[in-house]
């Protein structure tokens, strides 16, 4: 007897990045000098005292279950750090303790959309966007601009009868492109008029380099504070990938559906995962600016790096710790994914092609790496494409 795997499996891709992230890690455990251009984390420590906050969490009992919607102190501190950096006041019972980023992410999609609903996804976007997307039952409707950076016009030739959400993510993944105050406005303008949910994904929000600068949706237009989810994370901010807590912020009826779904799922994160959290949003906040200042040098050297390749362009990156560059142009007869494939086995270093994020022409390096991986690793390409 024959058991057919489910429908659902086909109708979705697999993350890339991961794929490639644990392909490059592979071939390093197999001796290969590899240089991952390809990882979505900071290569440094937790801080200390977010690592001592759960050892101290574990040794006073903190190892039960939370309540699925988190810790009560949890959800609290992250109202507290969120209502500050973002200038508008959240109480905790608007707020819902996730494993990660992405499964707030997930249950906010599943609790605000029906089959059949589209999705507003500006390209380039992060790889489990559509994803996601489709494996609730909706369709992505990405969102295509001049140089990749979403302009109202577009969004708004975009919208039809059945947009129920709209997916917004400054700055961003892949590219680190960080959308000014004008421009955000002038996207909440255009979707105000219809149905439609802002899902705005401020995981890098702590990331973004001066002289630019990043605000709040809300803080832009309080008007959408019902109609709004935002969506973050401690992975990147304060280098707790392992960790896999996140939180989702929106109006109670929506949380409280995220919280339900949540509790059939997983029955929340982590007791010691959120014992770091707490920490992280707490008095350890602060090295997330001395992480910021340290992506900023790499973020320098890595331009300076990649100019010395001659006719190689990019999106300019202003936030996050990525660089989308444009190979299509300085390559011959392959496409950009055959040129990452053979990069990787022949030179060893892994980037992750544009494809992953829509844009086929472009591939993606973090620059989440020491000063000395990015110089090899730019050298190494520097060198392959001249070959």
């Amino acid at each position: 007897m024959k058991f057919e795997l489910a429908k659902l499996l086909s109708s979705f891709e697999e993350s890339k990045t991961l794929a490639l992230a644990a392909r490059a890690k592979k071939l390093k455990a197999e001796g290969k000098p590899v240089i991952s251009f390809a990882s979505g984390e900071p290569d440094f420590l937790s801080p200390a005292a977010v690592i001592k906050a759960a050892y101290e969490g574990a040794r006073s009992g903190q190892t039960k279950y939370t309540p699925v919607a988190g810790s009560p102190d949890c959800r609290r501190s992250v109202a507290v750090r969120i209502s500050a950096d973002y200038g508008v006041e959240f109480s905790a019972d608007e707020v819902a303790i996730s494993n990660g980023g992405k499964q707030a992410i997930y249950h906010f999609l599943q609790a605000a959309l029906n089959p059949g609903d589209e999705v507003l996804i500006p390209c380039p976007y992060w790889t489990s966007f559509p994803e996601m997307v489709k494996m609730v039952g909706a369709k992505p409707v990405i969102v295509r601009s001049p140089n990749g950076r979403l302009r109202a016009e577009d969004l708004q030739a975009a919208i039809s009868p059945r947009t129920r959400a709209f997916i917004f993510n400054s700055p961003s993944n892949p590219s680190g492109m960080v959308y000014t105050d004008a421009e955000t406005k002038s996207f909440l303008e255009v979707i105000k008029p219809h149905p439609i949910w802002l899902m705005s994904d401020d995981t890098y929000y702590s990331l973004v380099y001066e002289p630019h600068r990043w605000s709040s949706a809300l803080q832009l237009d309080p008007s959408f504070r019902d109609r709004t989810c935002i969506v973050g994370s401690a992975s990147k901010s304060y280098a707790m990938t392992g960790w896999r807590v996140g939180w989702g912020i929106g109006p109670k009826d929506l949380i409280n559906g995220m919280i339900k779904l949540q509790g059939q799922v997983t029955s929340g994160a982590s007791s010691l995962s959120q014992a770091g959290l707490i920490e992280a949003v707490g008095s350890a906040h602060k090295e997330a600016e001395d992480f910021k200042a340290l992506f900023k040098k790499r973020r320098d050297l890595t331009i300076e790096k990649l100019s010395n390749i001659k006719g190689l362009s990019w999106m300019e990156p202003q936030g996050a710790f990525y660089v989308f560059i444009k190979l299509k142009g300085l390559l011959k007869e392959e496409s950009v994914t055959e040129f990452c494939e053979r990069f990787l086995e022949k030179n060893s270093v892994c980037m992750v092609p544009g494809e992953a994020f829509g844009e086929p022409d472009y591939a993606r390096i973090s620059y989440a790496l020491s000063d000395a991986e990015i110089i090899e690793g730019i050298g190494r390409l520097e060198l392959a494409l001249k070959g």
